[in-house]
């Protein structure tokens, strides 16, 4: 059995959805709704298989019964139907818990066979989605060797001032540090801009952080 569920608030390609997926032969059950709140109210009864989802509606984002049905259902499958096709629409969608994401003015992709797809553990998605995806990841790898190069341009941490960053970063106050390697006080905060500067950090948090992700620290 599987009951798969639309959630589309444009009552012309809500009733085209129904038309196609009724006609699908594994479907045995189809529900429909254009209301976040009816959506998760089905969800939450936990007999959707598949879920259909737009994200623009009328009472909140589609987003959010994704993130729910991912919730409930680790092996849940959400597949976004939207005109919508930024970034953060798309990778958002994708964090929640969607395996796949078609454009509504594509045609290339069938909602059947996205379906599919979906099923046999496929991650449909047309193809002006695949490249905005591929192109965000690759923005941001760039970014992270970025940074990382940046780090290394900044200078080498000290030898002191690497016994100063593992010191904090096993949770030692500045009194603590001091103390553990016979050292003032007073030097300790000068120690730590100096090691805030070289990684570009702002706080304890993000200085060890970038110091592992550079591989300073372990």
């Amino acid at each position: 059995m599987t009951h798969i569920f639309v959630l589309e608030d444009n009552f012309l390609l809500q009733r085209r959805l129904i038309e196609i997926v009724s006609e699908f032969e594994i479907c045995t059950r189809i529900s429909y709704s254009s209301s976040i709140l009816e959506c998760k109210k089905q969800l939450l009864e936990g007999d959707v298989d598949v879920l259909l989802a737009d994200l623009k509606l009328p009472d909140g984002s589609g987003r959010e019964c994704i993130k729910l049905f991912s919730k409930i259902n680790p092996n849940s499958i959400s597949i976004v139907m939207s005109a919508l096709s930024d970034g953060n629409s798309i990778i958002g969608a994708l964090e929640d818990g969607a395996i796949g994401y078609l454009h509504k003015d594509d045609n290339s992709l069938q909602i059947t066979d996205a379906i599919k797809m979906a099923l046999n553990g496929q991650s449909p998605m047309s193809p002006s989605i695949a490249y905005t995806v591929i192109s965000r990841i690759q923005t941001l790898g760039s970014f992270q060797m970025k940074k990382t190069n940046n780090i290394s341009s900044h200078g080498i941490l000290t030898p002191r001032e690497l016994e100063v960053l593992n010191m904090i970063a096993k949770g030692l106050s500045y009194s603590e540090t001091a103390t553990s390697l016979d050292i003032s006080e007073k030097t300790v905060p000068v120690h730590i801009r100096n090691i805030y500067k070289k990684l570009q950090a702002t706080n304890r948090s993000e200085a060890v952080f970038e110091a592992r992700a550079a591989g300073i620290i372990v």
